[in-house]
């Protein structure tokens, strides 16, 4: 594969790797700091909003980011760095030798990777699930919320939220069908009506959570790096819904820090 059209495959492969609590691709939040792809070998450089970033979400992003990149067909070797984090040495060590979370933190790695996965995978369908539903509530002024619990995925309009709700129920394992309920709990269980009310405000928090959460990120990365607004592409989500303005004074979301899982969840 050319150098040219290389590159251009690995950054699509990027754009597929998400921050696991912002819920955004990697690529749209700048922190892809240079990509170069030749002759089959293809190095990434990484760089977070802050060097003391939860060393989980750190591992995270970079082992997904070279599963990705490694899948393609033209990479016969993909080197991924993540710079200027207060672990980058070790994790880059543990990159490098395919060690896996356990192999490389050792004893400190007492939380598994997957159940972090599944805990934002179920902030991120709550929170679009709000994005679509109040979508379609400013849609319709005659529709109350009481009645969302009759609203099924057809009868959303094909928006930019519905696609992203969409994406988040195939993550999950929940049906996507047209007929499906669209207002359902984490295991695809619609909820009784007169819970309704409560639930949606409860995924609106969700969703405030994680859109204050990457306002902050975004900002935080401008300052550290200036030279990577422009890599950061504008919020789809801005636009539409001007709760995502609001900062997180009470995140649902586990803190970007150095503490543990279990200290960040609790």
């Amino acid at each position: 594969m050319r150098p040219a059209r290389l590159r251009a495959a690995a950054r699509a492969a990027l754009g597929t790797v998400y921050d696991p609590e912002l819920d955004e691709p990697i690529t749209d939040l700048g922190f892809v700091s240079s990509l170069t792809a030749d002759d089959g070998h293809v190095t990434v450089h990484l760089r977070l909003p802050t060097s003391f970033c939860a060393p989980n979400f750190a591992y995270l992003m970079a082992s997904d980011a070279k599963d990705a990149l490694t899948a393609l067909p033209g990479a016969r070797e993909v080197t991924v760095l993540l710079d200027d984090h207060h672990d980058s040495d070790l994790i880059n060590r543990g990159l490098a030798a395919d060690a896996g979370y356990r192999g490389t933190f050792g004893h400190e790695a007492e939380e598994d990777l997957e159940e972090l996965r599944e805990i934002f995978r179920r902030k991120a369908h709550a929170a679009a699930m709000e994005r679509a539903l109040t979508t379609l509530l400013r849609a319709r002024p005659d529709l109350t919320e009481e009645q969302l619990g009759d609203v099924v995925l057809g009868d959303l309009p094909d928006t930019a939220p519905t696609r992203a709700l969409l994406r988040r129920r195939a993550a999950l394992g929940l049906g996507t069908a047209p007929t499906d309920p669209a207002l359902v709990d984490d295991g695809g269980r619609p909820f009784p009506p007169g819970e309704i009310p409560l639930r949606l405000r409860f995924a609106r928090s969700v969703q405030i959570s994680i859109d204050g959460n990457a306002h902050f990120c975004r900002g935080l990365l401008r300052t550290r790096y200036p030279d990577s607004a422009p890599d950061q592409a504008p919020r789809a989500c801005d636009s539409g819904n001007p709760a995502s303005a609001a900062p997180a004074a009470h995140s649902t979301a586990p803190a970007r820090d150095g503490r543990t899982t279990k200290e960040k969840i609790a």
